[in-house]
């Protein structure tokens, strides 16, 4: 991938390319590369000459970290604030500064977002933006204040993504909607859609961050600011800017800020070597406009020269120790806010919520390991908060993995499986690539038998290739719904031929993906109506008028379907739960992270239990139909899951790979039979 940055600012109502409070660089260390972007925030005017200051000295610290991404953000933002704080401090209540900075930090295609006082950001992923700021919470507090800050941390993927930063004067002027209908035109137009809004704004700054199919060198580099003047478009790639004045004057020359230095404690005599920047303000008392020389006599200037160096001399005596006292309170205060997050974990109830405040308390613990490595209460704490997430992530290894078929050898190739059922004392396999049924025994014992073939004759009509499958356990036989929206039935014999059932109206059906049956009646899930149908049985099949139970909603991504009384339906990475007709919370409530692409659903009626297989994450997915996540199941060999099955007494399940059919017994205490002894992690969650 090439990560792409696009910029523009107002600088004193003048367009340019990158304003006084970007920060945009790069950190290179053995084989790791970086991308660094701070913007900052002043809090008022008396603060705004200092916000690229500020932004710089974040982005100095972090350069010089070796810790992991948040913990180097985390320090490297004390550290700026503590020294700003300080200098506040010994200066007058007029002369105080405070600034909010956003950092980015780009490494491939993830990103990590730290905010601390104000500014805005916004994450586009998967078609959905999502607002991140810090009102009301802790990590409102800016740099520079009286109190500890607390910064926010979210993390992201630029896969298919985009990621805005803004000051917050622009995201006031444009709102919510605008910003939406920017970022839905894509990377490339983004800003030329924002600009026109924010023109008339004295300063702010907009920054966009994205992946584009382009040349490594079509990528814009970071600032340099000893590059020669620039105008306003990004190396290698015109960031288009409709209604920009044909006429508007050149950017200044880049110069390095003023006023910020990094500075070590070594050379102001400290032996810490800690890195700390430093504030100055223009001299301004004691010259004339347009002098040069100082007007104060040569006695004033030695008087208050010897003062300076009296003054050096106690900062070299008492500095390293304030420094050493600084470190010791920020390191318990550090300890104390991860302590505080695992207590509040184990009194919270909602998963999601735990897992919120475990994986805050390990952020506080990192930041706390740099402050002192070799602290014991760190290691407790990493201890604890892991072992309280591993009983949150309920991870079940499977012990007992059971080949029950291999395609290979014992189905004639073609083989395409799209879905697997249990039913009677047969599993049921629907193929694509012959468009076949294919009956199996689960012992292993028997050869696989085809019992329904596409372009065979049943009931003198020809069948075309299957499309969905069910068992229909009040009658004992399997139902087949074929691409020509005609019914069939199968019995559970050997050999079973398909009969043809009635189904009214059947090729009114706008499209049919799964099918399912409960307590006789027939349901058919059809996406492209938005509809889930019901049949009830008539004349040996379903001659009856079919009744929509969901009203016609969006169904779009829809792949499965459960009934139980109520309706599930399996639709991208969401489990959705309808109870007469409404729609419920979504299923899977406190799973690690949810699944991306699912292939199979089957419950579990008699314990209210759902599963799902889970293709990319190479899992099978347990929850309770009321909506809590309860296991995941895990196997090296559940790769490339097709759908699951479950025994019709609920003791094993049945997973179709896209090479075979394997079995396990599901864990004791999770609403199945016996079975080997569960992991740790397993009976913790029971």
């Amino acid at each position: 991938m090439t990560v792409w940055v696009g910029r523009y600012a107002m600088v004193s109502g003048q367009v340019r390319e990158h304003g006084p409070w970007l920060v945009d660089r790069m950190r290179r260390r053995e084989d790791e590369n970086l991308r660094v972007l701070i913007l900052a925030e002043p809090v008022d005017a008396r603060s705004a000459e200092f916000g690229h200051e500020v932004a710089e000295a974040v982005a100095a610290l972090f350069s010089r970290e070796s810790l992991s991404i948040t913990g180097g953000l985390l320090r490297s933002l004390r550290q700026a604030h503590a020294n700003l704080a300080e200098w506040n401090r010994r200066s007058l209540r007029e002369h105080r500064v405070a600034v909010g900075v956003t950092c980015v930090v780009v490494r491939d295609d993830e990103v990590l977002i730290a905010q601390a006082g104000g500014g805005v950001a916004y994450i586009r992923q998967g078609g959905v933006t999502s607002r991140l700021a810090t009102e009301g919470m802790p990590a409102a507090i800016p740099l520079g204040s009286d109190e500890a800050i607390e910064p926010l941390f979210t993390s992201a993927s630029l896969t298919d993504g985009q990621v805005l930063l803004l000051s917050s004067n622009a995201a006031a002027a444009l709102g919510p909607r605008t910003i939406q209908n920017a970022l839905d035109t894509g990377p490339e137009q983004a800003l030329a859609q924002l600009f026109p809004h924010t023109r008339n704004l004295s300063d702010m700054t907009a920054v966009l961050v994205a992946d584009l199919d382009i040349d490594e060198e079509q990528a814009a580099p970071p600032l340099d600011f000893d590059d020669h003047d620039q105008d306003d478009t990004v190396e290698g790639r015109e960031v288009a800017l409709t209604g920009l004045d044909d006429e508007r004057p050149d950017p200044p020359r880049p110069r390095r800020p003023r006023g910020w230095k990094v500075l070590s404690t070594e050379s102001a005599g400290s032996k810490s070597g800690t890195p700390l920047p430093s504030i100055r303000r223009t001299r301004s008392v004691g010259q004339r406009l347009g002098a040069s020389a100082p007007l104060v006599p040569w006695r004033t200037a030695a008087i208050v020269a010897g003062v300076a160096i009296l003054l050096a001399i106690l900062a070299w005596t008492l500095l390293p120790g304030l420094l050493s006292e600084d470190r010791a309170q920020e390191l318990e205060d550090t300890i104390a806010t991860a302590q505080i997050q695992l207590q509040a974990a184990a009194a919270l109830a909602d998963p999601d919520q735990q897992r919120a405040a475990l994986q805050t308390a390990l952020t506080a613990a990192e930041a706390a390991r740099a402050l002192a490595p070799d602290d014991p209460r760190v290691t407790e704490i990493v201890a604890e908060a892991n072992a309280r997430l591993q009983i949150l992530d309920a991870v079940t290894e499977i012990s007992d993995l059971t080949e029950v078929v291999t395609f290979d050898g014992s189905i004639t190739a073609p083989v395409q499986p799209e879905e697997i059922i249990a039913g009677g004392t047969s599993l049921w396999l629907r193929d694509s690539g012959r468009g076949r049924v294919i009956r199996i025994d689960p012992r292993g014992v028997e050869d696989p038998q085809e019992l329904f073939r596409s372009g065979e004759e049943y009931g003198e009509v020809t069948s075309r290739d299957p499309v969905a499958i069910a068992w229909d356990a009040s009658l004992g036989r399997l139902l087949v719904m074929d691409a020509g929206r005609v019914l069939y039935a199968l019995n559970d014999e050997a050999e079973a031929i398909p009969e043809v059932l009635p189904l009214r109206d059947g090729s009114e059906l706008r499209s049919v993906v799964a099918i399912s049956a409960y307590l006789g009646n027939l349901y058919v899930l059809d996406p492209v109506a938005g509809e889930v149908w019901r049949y009830l049985p008539a004349a040996e099949g379903f001659d009856s008028e079919r009744t929509g139970i969901l009203g016609g909603i969006d169904l779009t991504d829809a792949t499965g379907l459960a009934v139980d009384g109520d309706v599930f339906v399996l639709a991208g990475s969401t489990l959705r739960h309808f109870s007469q007709g409404r729609e419920t919370e979504p299923l899977l409530q406190g799973i690690d992270r949810a699944p991306e692409t699912t292939s199979g659903l089957v419950e579990d009626i008699l314990r209210g239990v759902l599963y799902l297989a889970d293709r990319s994450g190479n899992r099978i997915i347990a929850a309770e139909r009321t909506g809590p996540f309860l296991r995941q199941y895990r196997h090296p060999d559940l790769i490339d899951l097709r759908g699951v099955a479950i025994s019709p007494n609920g003791t094993t399940l049945y997973a179709l790979t896209g090479s075979g059919v394997q079995s396990f017994p599901i864990a004791a205490g999770s609403g199945g039979g016996a079975s080997p002894t569960p992991t740790p992690t397993a009976t913790a969650t029971q």
